[in-house]
């Protein structure tokens, strides 16, 4: 996303287990028989708001988690923040709002991310 400040990732607050309370990129689990660019954008609706077309999602990063999981770091291309729709609730977060440097997040592997996405890694 893009403004007049600058650039800035999205973020949402989260009000569900686990790190309920807590600062995390968008996401979530693929469904069953989904593609993981159609889970990108769905989880990134279903906790923003924001629409978005799979057809540009690009993956900028896979990481393995201590537990097991993996976790796929996807991009969309750059936006401007005013043809978003405002940051509101939802049933997983409490809302948006837009991280303009970086910070620790609920998750350490978003965090990783966050800071690679920052120091220009994901170009």
């Amino acid at each position: 996303m893009y403004d007049t400040k600058g650039t800035a990732l999205v973020v949402i607050t989260r009000t569900i287990a686990p790190a309920r309370g807590g600062t995390a990129l968008p996401g979530g689990y693929i469904d069953d028989r989904e593609d993981w660019k159609q889970a990108v954008v769905r989880e990134l609706k279903e906790e923003t708001g924001i629409d978005a077309a799979a057809r540009d999602v690009r993956l900028v990063d896979a990481m393995s988690s201590p537990d097991g999981h993996l976790l796929l770091f996807g991009l969309l291309p750059e936006r401007p923040v005013e043809g978003l729709p405002p940051a509101g609730p939802t049933d997983e977060t409490e809302g948006w709002r837009l991280l303009r440097r970086p910070e620790e997040l609920a998750f350490p592997l978003h965090t990783v991310a966050v800071r690679a996405w920052f120091e220009g890694r994901y170009v």
